[in-house]
């Protein structure tokens, strides 16, 4: 089987060859900005909103961003990847590499069940997905050891809910979808904001002990798209309510809609 394809910084790398890839501060220190995205038959998925995301990405932690020729190379590279359907990744560093990176669509259960990890956001980092996401990853280390799918990060101290380590929650109650407030300092998620072109949504805080009475649960994100919860911790959460079915099926037809 071929390898995923890779390009760093305009030129493809020869298969089984990263040598390419050089060690600077960007990847040393986790110094960078990155996007991850999906494709559909060789369409990016809202392809201008993710560039528009890393732009500010970069601009919070001053890092050059040259649209045009990022977006050219997207362009490019969606024409080199091994398959018509995956995931890209597009990493921007501090010492100027620009690499991509060809992912496979992982499999997944038809539910998942989460473990509640507290976490405190950095606030010089609110809303900008950096390269550093050593915590999000510990996050559903720690979860998957205790036989959990996947972590959901609530706040330190209190336990409030915010995101999956990467992907955005929300819940049912009754007919309505839930998120938390970006206010938390969550990622200012584009599948969130699918999801709130597509249904009403509205925001509020709650402790994950509150979401005892959802009557439904999910996850979101480009690559993911929409993963059922049936549970977080033992708080056991339906998967089968027909508000749930809804939302997942009005949030698939917005995606095949917004194809680049």
């Amino acid at each position: 089987m071929s390898e995923l394809r890779i390009m760093i910084d305009g030129v493809p790398v020869p298969d089984g060859d990263a040598a390419r890839v050089l060690l600077d501060d960007g990847l040393v220190r986790g110094d960078g900005v990155f996007e991850g995205m999906r494709q559909y038959g060789r369409r990016v998925r809202t392809a201008e909103a993710h560039l528009d995301r890393m732009e500010r990405s970069c601009a919070a932690i001053a890092l050059p961003f040259d649209r045009p020729l990022i977006a050219a190379e997207l362009a490019r590279f969606t024409g080199l990847t091994r398959g018509d359907d995956c995931a890209i990744r597009l990493m921007l560093t501090r010492g100027g590499q620009r690499i991509f990176r060809e992912e496979p669509i992982p499999p997944h259960a038809d539910s998942w069940a989460l473990m509640a990890v507290e976490h405190r956001i950095s606030p010089l980092l609110m809303e900008s997905k950096t390269l550093s996401y050593a915590a999000n990853m510990q996050a559903n280390r720690l979860a998957r050891a205790a036989g959990f799918d996947e972590a959901l990060m609530v706040r330190a101290g209190d336990r409030v809910v915010l995101e999956g380590p990467t992907s955005s929650f929300c819940w049912i109650e009754g007919d309505d979808v839930v998120f938390p407030p970006l206010s938390t300092g969550i990622l200012d998620s584009l599948t969130r904001r699918l999801v709130v072109e597509a249904v009403p949504v509205r925001e509020r805080e709650v402790p994950v002990e509150g979401l005892a009475g959802a009557t439904g649960a999910m996850l979101v994100s480009t690559v993911l798209e929409s993963r059922p919860v049936r549970a977080v911790g033992d708080i056991a959460i339906p998967t089968d309510g027909a508000r749930l079915a809804e939302v997942r099926r009005a949030l698939s037809e917005i995606t095949l809609a917004r194809l680049g």
